[in-house]
């Protein structure tokens, strides 16, 4: 277990505006080291183990030795968070590694230590991933394998029922009228919201059906922010230089196809041109996008013995092919940091940002980074939490699972706890946050 105590974790709440970790004993960075991510590495030992014989068959005999290979060292990644050591540099020699060393040198250096207990919470749960996939990368035949796909597309499968609905719903506004409206884009909007809670970081691998997340005529209540009608404003303003919208994708499964039909929706009504879909480029937070994910949720719906999802499949295909969706990957988005850092990191995604009319940012990972991995006071303004991260006019869906929040009324915050001690952390409650605020960079 953790030996959090001699390293002096506090039993406090985290402070207002400091940094999320897990040095504060009662927030949800010490649970999250402390219990979610060894039990993530414990579900990923267990996946292995049983499907050893499989994987053996799939990727040659020589996968046997790689996966006990593997196992050894998940096994001794989990020792180290249990017992608080210090981050180790990658060793990896992709391009990323040397901006995690010298990331993690820096903190070390600021904090006098980079333990996992006792850096920032984005950092800590950051490399976690990447050092799983350092373990992937250094093998030979699995060097490519994504070690979360079956949950992944497990949680597709699952979601079938509410797929073929969410589906049919688009089907038939898409082919009712060309001319978009307000009150159907918000309704797009608001299934794309809830359809985040579907998170398998969150319920640690464990893939359940969210039955309600159709039906959400009852969950307007449970929007603690709505800036719908501002967001509305921007994607259907005919003075616009742009017709390009981008989507920076969350997770996998139904929240991804809630995200095409939102896509589908504003290419159908004209709202936009061009759609960009921005996607990891290696395996993180179990569920998240890739594009190998993409694809075969593609061909998924194009088998589909359901002849709406067919022809979303085809029609979706045809975007691809045309150019009018384009898949765009960037290693940024698996970087340790917040979105601060990327004018100075990545100054061609910052720009490539710029060019859109507006970026749609989904879910909690997002929502950390967006704003700083900061435990701002909740009444704080979204323009002042972003600190400058304004590359375009943003719209931002998550439904809460982390201990941060900003942009909420004076009040709210404490009502709401008073009615749901855990609710930022059990994801029943959305947010759909808006900025207009603009900073170019040179």
């Amino acid at each position: 277990m953790c030996d959090c105590e001699s390293n002096r974790s506090m039993d406090v709440k985290t402070p207002r505006n400091v940094y999320l970790s897990g040095f504060y004993k009662r927030s949800f960075a010490f649970y999250t080291i402390k219990n979610r991510m060894p039990v993530i590495i414990t579900s990923l030992l267990d996946n292995l183990a049983r499907n050893k014989l499989k994987l053996a068959e799939k990727y040659e005999e020589e996968a046997k030795e790689e996966i006990k290979t593997v196992i050894g060292q998940l096994s001794k990644l989990k020792y180290e968070i249990q017992t608080n050591k210090p981050l180790k540099l990658l060793s990896s020699q992709a391009a990323d590694a040397k901006i995690y060393n010298e990331y993690i040198t820096r903190q070390a250096n600021e904090e006098g230590h980079a333990t996992y207990f006792h850096t920032i919470w984005l950092l800590a749960e950051c490399y976690m991933y990447r050092r799983i996939w350092q373990i992937f990368e250094t093998m030979s035949v699995l060097k490519n394998f994504d070690p979360f796909q079956d949950k992944k597309e497990e949680s597709f499968f699952t979601a079938l029922p509410l797929i073929e609905q969410m589906g049919k719903y688009l089907w038939d506004s898409i082919h009712d009228s060309t001319t978009p409206s307000e009150d159907e884009f918000v309704q797009f909007m608001k299934l794309n919201l809830w359809g985040n809670k579907c998170d398998l970081s969150l319920s640690l691998g464990k893939v359940t059906e969210e039955n309600t997340l159709f039906d959400i005529s009852s969950l307007d209540k449970q929007i603690l922010s709505d800036y719908s009608t501002d967001i509305w404003k921007a994607i259907s303003a005919c003075d616009s230089s742009s017709d390009i919208v981008d989507i920076v994708f969350d997770n996998a499964g139904y929240e991804v196809f809630t995200d095409l039909c939102l896509a589908d929706y504003m290419i159908a009504k004209q709202l936009a041109k061009t759609i960009r879909l921005y996607v990891k480029t290696i395996p993180w937070f179990i569920s998240d996008v890739m594009t190998h994910d993409f694809h075969w949720m593609l061909q998924q719906l194009k088998s589909h013995e359901n002849h709406v999802l067919q022809n979303l499949g085809e029609r979706w295909q045809s975007y691809i092919d045309n150019g009018t969706w384009l898949i765009v990957e960037s290693d940024f988005w698996t970087l340790p940091f917040d979105y601060t850092y990327m004018a100075r990191v990545d100054q061609n995604l910052y720009k490539q940002l710029a060019e859109a009319k507006l970026a749609i940012f989904k879910g909690d990972l997002n929502y950390r980074k967006l704003f700083g991995e900061k435990n701002w006071d909740p009444t704080t303004s979204v323009d002042q939490a972003l600190q400058n991260f304004n590359p375009t006019k943003l719209a931002i869906l998550r439904t809460i699972k982390a201990d941060i929040v900003c942009g909420l009324e004076e009040g709210i915050a404490e009502k709401i706890e008073a009615e749901d001690p855990k609710w930022m952390e059990t994801g029943n409650w959305g947010l759909i946050q808006y900025s207009n605020k603009i900073v170019e960079i040179k």
